[in-house]
């Protein structure tokens, strides 16, 4: 008689085909979910005898579910814009604590507990290597990442500045004059008493003269303009001297005489011309994080040279008055007007004394942006500043984060700074078939799969991390209807087998009544 036992062990081999089968379409749109397929495998057999050529002549008993193994391919990745949203491109899982058990989660629908705590929808904890002071420390047992709402980026003190500016070399250097200040004046072509005297110097060269019958003021600026050292012109009534060094001009005697009045009318005192000058500003940052506004003033001195003061508000330095200079120096362009002395940055500019109670700081301007180019010019335009940086800046507070492809949780501040806040770290299995699946997305490592192989995403044969997207379930609905359909005819044939046999059976109960 047939077994009606072979025939239900099909009934429930298959049985278990289509609860797999209904578990992959219930866990159709479940993130990361990894879909499962059936695989049979014969039961025993009954030698019954053998052949006359002395094959075996066996029976078999039937059929049972060999293995469900998982589908560990990868699934389509779906963009959140969510920055605690992650997606695993290849292997790996994420590494999560539960009450004191490590499970293992492909799925990436993280969230941030009440304490800052990176975790998973189950509330397993996020795992990973945690940053101090911006820097991942990855000599340490992964432990709980924490991103902490209100985190604060401390400030740095300017440690390197640098101004790129033009100086225009049109500009005229300053030029010491002598000018008439008081008296009457005398026109150009007003005798002058012979005798008269005009002596003076420039502190290096002199020049002396003595007027003789029938000299004016205009035999003066002829004279005087004979001279290489001076140079004269007339302003009205006014006689005007330079000194082309630009020196001071020094009068040892000023005695002109109107030769009619018989009264001296000329008066003469040594004025400057305003000197070319040129000022930019610049930010920097105490160690307390406070911005300081530095001016820097150019002044030109000859044709090829600039001297510079750097000066800071005398209120920012605890003093009064005017701003307070903190460095002073000179600045040679050669023909080409490019930067020939100081050949090197400056170094140890210096402010101490801060109001604000801030250390004292000590920076470094920058001259050259690498060897030999100057970043100030002193070519055709006018004097101008391109731009200005520098490298401190005030403290700030957590805006955003994101998460790198090697799973660095990167934080941004209201500052403009971004700094490390951890980094994400992934597990790697040798046997992931050996993994026992645990429910609400996690994983849990058995003897068969092997330890976990932690460490950074991208390495180790681990996949990358996408930030801000989620793998979706790699079930494939078409497939599964394929695999429905089979499943269906294989219930359906087991269980005409089981009829089959249950009237055979009936009909050789009849033959013995």
């Amino acid at each position: 008689m047939p077994s009606f036992s072979t025939s239900l062990s099909g009934l429930d081999a298959t049985s278990q085909d289509l609860s797999v089968i209904s578990n992959n379409l219930a866990n159709l749109n479940t993130t990361a979910y990894k879909g499962a397929t059936t695989e049979f495998q014969d039961l025993f057999y009954q030698q019954i005898g053998s052949s006359g050529d002395g094959n075996p002549i066996q029976v078999g008993v039937g059929v049972k579910v060999g293995s469900i193994p998982a589908d560990f391919t990868q699934g389509t990745i779906q963009s959140t814009g969510v920055p605690t949203d992650l997606a695993i491109q290849g292997n790996g899982f994420l590494i999560g604590q539960n009450n004191g058990q490590l499970v293992y989660i492909r799925a990436g629908n993280l969230s941030i507990s009440a304490n800052g705590t990176l975790v998973a929808p189950d509330g397993s904890e996020i795992l990973g290597d945690a940053a101090v002071g911006g820097v991942i420390n990855t000599n340490q047992v992964p432990g709980p990442l924490t991103i902490a709402a209100g985190l604060i980026n401390p400030p740095k003190a300017t440690a390197n500045a640098n101004l790129a500016i033009n100086l225009d070399p049109s500009a005229t250097p300053a030029a010491n004059v002598a000018s008439q200040q008081t008296g009457t004046g005398i026109a150009p072509a007003t005798v002058l008493a012979t005798g008269s005297t005009l002596a003076f110097t420039d502190g290096t060269n002199a020049f002396t003269y003595t007027t003789l019958a029938g000299n004016t003021l205009n035999t003066i600026v002829a004279q005087i303009n004979a001279n290489p050292n001076f140079n004269a012109t007339i302003s009205g009534n006014s006689l005007i001297i330079n000194a082309d060094s630009g020196n001071p001009i020094t009068f040892t005697t000023n005695t002109l005489t109107d030769a009619a009045t018989g009264a001296e009318a000329e008066t003469f005192a040594a004025t400057a011309n305003p000197a070319p000058t040129f000022s930019t500003s610049l930010a920097v940052f105490d160690s307390l994080g406070l911005t300081h506004i530095l001016t820097y003033n150019f002044t030109k001195t000859a044709a090829n040279n600039w001297n510079y003061s750097i000066t800071i508000p005398a209120a920012d330095v605890g003093a009064t008055g005017n701003p307070v200079v903190i460095k002073t120096g000179t600045l040679a362009f050669n023909g080409s007007g490019q930067l020939i002395a100081p050949a090197a940055n400056v170094t140890g500019i210096n402010i101490t004394g801060f109001a604000d109670g801030a250390s004292p700081l000590t920076f470094n301007w920058n001259l050259f942006s690498s060897p030999g180019v100057g970043l100030i010019t002193q070519v055709s335009g006018p004097s101008a500043t391109s731009s200005t940086n520098q490298d401190g800046f005030a403290s700030g507070s957590l805006v955003s984060f994101s998460i790198g492809s090697d799973g660095t949780i990167e934080g941004s501040f209201s500052n403009g700074q971004t700094q490390p806040l951890g980094r994400i770290l992934l597990a790697s299995f040798a046997n992931e078939q050996g993994l026992d699946r645990n429910g609400q997305n996690e994983f849990l490592a058995t003897l068969a799969s092997g330890a976990a192989n932690v460490g950074v995403a991208g390495t180790g044969g681990r996949g990358t991390i996408s930030g801000g997207a989620l793998e979706q379930s790699n079930v494939d609905i078409s497939t599964q209807f394929a695999n429905l359909i089979l499943a269906e005819r294989g219930f359906q044939a087991n269980a005409k087998v089981v009829t089959t046999i249950d009237t055979v059976t009936q009909t050789a109960i009849s033959l013995i009544q």
